[in-house]
């Protein structure tokens, strides 16, 4: 365990870039990653990191460390997921990552409703916004909105949702309507940091072609929720999805802008090892999020 636990903070400072960031991910003191780090460089009779008091970067080895390292993090976690084989039953444990905003709207329930229909199944759900790769942190079954791909990761589409622009009437009464995406530059407009370019917009104009707009703003989040309570506040213009923001439209909180232009629609989907190991659990709830969310997009369209 030991081990695998030194593995899992190498890799946590490979991808963050310092010891500090790496035990923020982990939920450690920063002391302890140091330590697990030291202890696996011990183990292996080679230095991974070259350390400053200024800065930090991986040797020649320990770059031909990583690739070795992810293998061997995977195939613990799959060890570990492992299905008992009891009958037709369901079983085996996974590790799911999802986005916090998309769970508590449609997700909670729909992952509740699955595991109380198979108790002989674990779970572990992280619920962060941040991009993951499932091979690199050894999630089972990761849950994104965000335009992501890795190397040795398979992806399966569950639904499309549309992002719309959206400001507060008390915004619009102070600094006016853009009626053209060009017309963002002159506005006060909130970034989410998990997009990159995070300041770049693109449009399409119905019937035309695209319009990359550089966009200005001092506001930045990395949580949709904090985004969309920015936006209700007042604060500047918005990229936010429809399901977020339609209860405010409704009740007069926020207005939909730009409405003759379309940005491009992103896509929940689901990423995975390309060689996990519990194929049948991985894909009964695959299918049974993509019943429950086609369902939920006949029944309401706001996805």
């Amino acid at each position: 365990m030991d081990s695998v636990e030194n593995v899992r903070a190498f890799l946590a400072v490979v991808e963050v870039g310092s010891f500090a960031g790496a035990a923020l991910r982990l939920g450690l003191a920063g002391s302890v990653v140091t330590k697990r780090v030291s202890a696996l460089e011990k183990e292996l009779n080679m230095l991974l990191f070259q350390r400053t008091t200024r800065s930090l970067h991986l040797t020649s080895s320990g770059r031909e460390t990583i690739a070795a390292a992810r293998s061997f993090l995977a195939s613990y976690e799959r060890l570990m997921s492992a299905p008992v084989d009891d009958g037709p039953a369901l079983s085996g444990r996974l590790r799911i990552k999802a986005p916090s905003s998309f769970t508590n709207h449609f997700l909670g329930k729909l992952l509740n409703d699955f595991f109380r229909a198979h108790p002989k199944v674990d779970i572990e759900l992280q619920l962060t916004n941040r991009p993951v790769d499932p091979l690199l942190e050894g999630f089972d079954f990761v849950i994104t909105g965000l335009p992501v791909a890795y190397d040795g990761v398979e992806e399966f589409p569950l639904c499309p949702f549309r992002r719309l622009v959206y400001a507060a009437p008390s915004y619009l009464e102070r600094y006016g309507e853009p009626s053209h995406p060009s017309e963002l530059r002159a506005h006060q407009c909130l970034l989410y940091s998990y997009l990159s370019p995070v300041r770049n917009w693109t449009f399409s104009e119905r019937g035309s072609g695209g319009i990359d707009v550089t966009v200005n703003g001092a506001f930045s989040t990395n949580d949709i929720d904090a985004m969309h309570r920015a936006t209700v506040d007042g604060l500047g213009i918005a990229v936010l999805p429809r399901y977020r923001a339609k209860a405010c439209v409704q009740q007069g909180q926020l207005v939909q802008i730009l409405k003759g232009f379309d940005l491009p629609d992103f896509w929940i989907k689901v990423l995975r090892p390309a060689d996990h190991n519990n194929p049948k659990l991985f894909r009964a709830l695959l299918d049974f999020l993509t019943q429950g969310l086609t369902d939920l997009a006949k029944e309401d369209d706001f996805l």
